[in-house]
């Protein structure tokens, strides 16, 4: 960012669209790019509302695939900049654009970015985004630190900068159920408009090598996303539990058969109760994504104690990726919301 004539940055002023196609441009890098091929870049401008000083810094966002306009003809380019449109063009920007569509779309951008520790949730759900605001957003995003907040990508930090505790990954799952609600369609590799994991998942996926199960499809490449949302990509490395009854919030739960062979992944959403049952959240479950709801009342036929009464002999091994020095506390027995018939 620059400041005006006076040297002033106005951080507290708004942002409209014709400025941030000019900051995205600095951001890539196409200044230089943008002089010197001036007549591509004019000729990708094609809306009839741009100013002239701005119509090459919009060229070059369209042409790169950062912006549209509101059709052939609008780009809208006097109209503030909401939270929104500057998480999404951010996410492009910072070539996180591979996951639009699937991991993230306009509509959860902010959600999305909020969960990077990108954006607070003040200034996601603000109408519209100051030029400071969006110093910070950019700030975050492009060094993955928050200002007076260790970094997020540390042991010991959820994905959001917070630190590991029970109560927040509890927030960021239910953050989670908004943003990959119940009926999603998460299959395997096979099954027609699936899902998949596309988020970088260092510590998650070697916990899945473990197992030789997918880190991108299925039940386990589904737990793995969640996983890594929730715990960051590198940090709060895994390690197999001992004791069961100390499972906790966002743990990876593996059901394993009497010869080694997992028969399914799912995500523990509190610790087990006094009857070793607990809620828990799947992917291919049906080839969908399930959360607790009245429609699965059974959701919490999990149990330490095994299945069917001993009749199915499987066993559950959990992986949690709580560091150790974070004790267990016990406040998490059916920390997620009770449902009818549960």
């Amino acid at each position: 960012m620059v400041g005006d004539q006076n040297g002033n940055l106005n951080l507290d002023a708004g942002l409209n669209r014709a400025e941030l196609a000019v900051l995205l441009t600095r951001l890539r890098g196409g200044v230089e790019e943008l002089y010197a091929n001036t007549g591509y870049y004019e000729q990708g401008c094609k809306f009839t509302d741009v100013p002239a000083w701005a119509k090459l810094f919009v060229g070059y966002c369209v042409r790169n695939n950062l912006v549209v306009g509101y059709d052939a003809l609008r780009y809208g380019a006097s109209d503030p900049v909401n939270p929104a449109a500057a998480c999404t063009v951010i996410l492009r920007v910072c070539g996180v654009e591979d996951g639009e569509g699937s991991i993230w779309n306009y509509n959860t951008a902010c959600s999305y970015a909020a969960g990077l520790g990108w954006i607070d949730e003040s200034t996601a759900h603000a109408n519209t985004i100051t030029r400071g605001e969006m110093a910070v957003l950019i700030y975050r995003a492009q060094t993955g630190a928050r200002p007076g907040i260790p970094p997020s990508t540390g042991d010991g930090f959820l994905s959001n900068g917070k630190p590991v505790t029970e109560e927040n990954v509890l927030e960021l799952l239910r953050q989670l159920e908004q943003d990959w609600p119940h009926g999603t369609v998460w299959g395997t590799h096979n099954t027609p408009g699936t899902h998949k994991n596309e988020v970088p998942s260092t510590a998650a996926n070697r916990v899945m090598d473990v197992y030789w199960v997918s880190e991108y499809y299925g039940c386990s490449g589904y737990a793995s996303m969640v996983s890594s949302l929730v715990f960051g990509d590198k940090a709060n490395p895994g390690r197999k539990l001992d004791d069961l009854t100390e499972m906790r919030p966002g743990d990876i739960v593996f059901v394993v058969s009497p010869d080694g062979v997992v028969g399914h992944v799912v995500i523990a959403l509190e610790s087990p109760n006094q009857e070793g049952r607990f809620h828990y959240t799947d992917g291919n479950s049906g080839e969908i994504i399930t959360w607790p709801s009245t429609e699965h009342p059974d959701i919490r036929s999990y149990s330490l104690t095994g299945f069917s009464g001993g009749r199915i002999p499987h066993h559950l091994e959990v992986w949690t990726r709580y560091p150790e020095n974070v004790p267990f506390t016990g406040e998490s027995v059916e920390a997620w919301p009770a449902i009818s018939g549960s």
